[in-house]
């Protein structure tokens, strides 16, 4: 029991580490927070303008208003965003585009999961299990959320049938049980979409787990590959983590275990 206690919180740190250590955030954007907050505050400003197309020419100049807004989410998201986290990718790590960034994370990792005694394909197996299991754990709870949910429906769906049935005359429950159809379909798309919407905050880990253990598996590959052939395909970003300090502290964290 205790092993499993260990194991289960090894997994939580390994996670904590992927989302925080590895992700976007902490290896671009924190270093542009203010390009991030200039770029939110000057969109914020130009809701006003789907607002005065929206007064001056009702519907039409509304819709307007918002296809110039999208226009210049896009253009100001790629000037202040995009092309700034290019040049502090080049600028930090001489890295040119964002799919050598996918390989400095998966390097990053590696060194960091065999800093920690999983260095071979068997090893990272073990590892993986665990998480996978951890993984079930967290779509069981999904499932069950669910069906609570399915549950609310069906109670609402009866106690209209209860209601249509009492009511009269003949012509009434017909429309009633019209309305009341639409109406379960209304409650059942909105609480989809709650679900949606709150798996996205609430089960950020579960999508944690599965980008790693795919990740994982991509490691494995490449230490097959490296015993079978003489491809070393982390050559590059491995020169990159020795002439940098911050990837260099990265890796140096504190164990999982």
């Amino acid at each position: 029991m205790r092993r499993n206690e260990c194991w289960f919180m090894a997994g939580e740190k390994l996670i904590r580490f992927y989302r925080t250590k590895l992700s976007n955030y902490n290896l671009i954007y924190g270093f542009m927070t203010q390009r991030i907050w200039t770029f939110c505050l000057l969109m914020i400003l130009l809701l006003a303008l789907p607002t005065a197309f929206g007064l001056a020419f009702g519907a039409s100049g509304l819709w307007i208003g918002l296809i110039g807004y999208a226009v210049l989410f896009l253009l100001f998201y790629y000037l202040l965003i995009v092309r700034r986290a290019r040049r502090e990718l080049w600028k930090r790590y001489h890295i040119r585009d964002f799919k050598k960034l996918h390989m400095l994370k998966l390097c990053l990792l590696r060194n960091y999961l065999a800093r920690n005694g999983f260095a071979s394909p068997e090893e990272l197996g073990t590892l993986q299990k665990v998480l996978e299991e951890d993984d079930a754990f967290l779509t069981k709870t999904f499932t069950i959320k669910n069906m609570a949910a399915l549950l609310v429906i069906l109670i609402f769906a009866a106690l209209g049938a209860v209601f249509i049935l009492e009511a009269s005359p003949e012509g009434h429950r017909i429309f009633l049980a019209g309305m009341m159809a639409l109406f379960v379909l209304f409650l059942a798309a909105a609480l989809r979409i709650i679900g949606y919407v709150v798996s996205h905050f609430f089960g950020a880990d579960k999508r944690l787990t599965r980008a790693l253990v795919r990740d994982m598996q991509e490691l494995s590959a490449s230490y097959i590959m490296e015993q079978n052939t003489a491809y070393q395909p982390y050559r590059e970003m491995e020169l990159v983590i020795a002439n940098n300090d911050i990837l260099k502290e990265i890796i140096d964290g504190k164990a999982i275990f």
